[in-house]
């Protein structure tokens, strides 16, 4: 019996709760080689997302967007109520967006703005979330991630300090601002799937554009 125990033991080792595949995910943990597996679960079921979301301590409310127009509308997506950093309202997103944007908040911008600017932010400057239209505004052409509520346009930042923090202003340069936005660009890209930035196209040479479907790439 003593010897079945020990290879039980060998065979199926306890794992803390952030390795193992087979936990819920806890989105204020950073993000390791599980987490993907463990996102996926969430992005499959509803009610496990909008409580790991929960959990991450958003508020969040129930959101559905229903549109007539074809590739848009939002079925089960979230509205914010209130996250780590205020956004100025209109934050309403599918719930793996608004799991994503849990993560990038505590995992990547907290981080970013303490080792560059040695202070938090206390807002994030948005240029919108859930939009009915096609890529860049055009009259022609594929739906945007916009139109589904999967992604989130974000053009700068206000810190705890009193400061300001502008992508289009401080994108490029060699100070303390523009070190901040490169790496919160960098790390965006382990959260989200498509991340773009001023070094991808004139259209975002004023914001960062996050989502969670798209083709994958970060520029």
């Amino acid at each position: 019996m003593f010897a079945l125990a020990l290879v039980s033991i060998f065979a199926f080792p306890l794992l803390p709760d952030r390795y193992d595949p087979s936990t819920p995910i806890d989105l204020t943990v950073k993000p390791n080689f599980v987490t993907p597996i463990k996102l996926a679960r969430i992005n499959r079921s509803f009610p496990a997302c909008v409580n790991a979301v929960r959990a991450a301590g958003l508020e969040v409310d129930d959101h559905s967007i229903a549109s007539d127009k074809p590739g848009c509308g939002m079925d089960r997506g979230l509205a914010l109520k209130q996250a780590r950093y205020r956004y100025g309202g209109g934050i309403t997103i599918t719930c793996p967006m608004m799991a994503a944007l849990a993560q990038w908040e505590l995992h990547v911008v907290a981080p970013a703005a303490q080792k560059h600017l040695g202070t938090d932010v206390s807002r994030v400057v948005h240029f919108g979330t859930y939009s009915c239209r096609n890529i860049n505004g055009s009259a022609t052409g594929r739906r945007s991630a916009h139109a589904t509520g999967q992604a989130l346009d974000v053009g700068g930042f206000w810190l705890a300090d009193g400061g300001q923090v502008s992508v289009l202003n401080d994108w490029d340069g060699s100070g303390n601002k523009s070190a901040f936005l490169e790496e919160v660009r960098d790390g965006s890209c382990d959260i989200f799937r498509t991340v773009l930035s001023p070094d991808y196209n004139a259209n975002h040479k004023d914001h960062f554009h996050f989502e969670v479907g798209g083709w994958g790439i970060c520029r």
